[in-house]
């Protein structure tokens, strides 16, 4: 479980396949009214107060994202008594792009424009490589065309990213261009300074 928590207050959780395993989870279950979804989600709100001082006591937006048979929770501070909101999020989108050139290139093009809610995954995929974006809100046409700028449509939904996830060889899982974008854009704090 990786917990990162966002410069804008939000909390960002990467739950591996290893992790929903460990809580009984899968994402087609994702439930708040479900008392094991409700369970491990306290138990994952535990870790995050004590790692990262999330605060828990207020009301919670969380988007949940599938990502390489893990998940990708998006944990937003909505403000008010304490109510927590739950909402999967569906349609990863795959782009392939030709080169390593052409990821960093594209990186560097995101910059700090890339939503926080954003998750992302990259593999080499034959000789070129595949970026999985897994957005939280349906893709921008400035960020779609982004995409579409530096790599072509390869496939959309859980399917095509488990066919990607089991015949490319991962690189980055979870927050691929985030990382690149940071590392490409230095002194600019990568996608989380605001």
């Amino acid at each position: 479980m990786k917990i990162d928590l966002l410069d804008n207050g939000c909390l960002k959780i990467l739950l591996t396949e290893e992790d929903m395993h460990d809580f009984s989870l899968s994402f087609e279950e994702m439930d708040y009214s479900n008392e094991n979804t409700r369970n491990a989600l306290h138990h994952i709100l535990d870790n995050a107060r004590r790692e990262v001082g999330f605060d828990t006591s207020n009301s919670l937006m969380i988007e949940a994202i599938p990502v390489d048979g893990g998940c990708l929770l998006l944990l937003t501070p909505t403000g008010g008594k304490r109510h927590v909101r739950m909402k999967r999020v569906v349609g990863p989108y795959i782009f392939e792009l030709d080169d390593v050139d052409t990821v960093l290139h594209l990186a560097k093009s995101v910059g700090t424009n890339t939503p926080p809610m954003f998750g992302s995954s990259l593999y080499r995929f034959d000789k070129r490589y595949r970026l999985i974006i897994y957005p939280g809100v349906p893709l921008s046409r400035e960020m779609d065309s982004l995409f579409n700028e530096f790599g072509r449509p390869a496939g959309e939904g859980d399917i095509a990213v488990a066919y990607t996830a089991e015949h490319g060889e991962s690189i980055s899982v979870g927050d691929a261009l985030g990382r690149l974008s940071a590392a490409m854009n230095p002194g600019k704090g990568g996608r989380f300074s605001h």
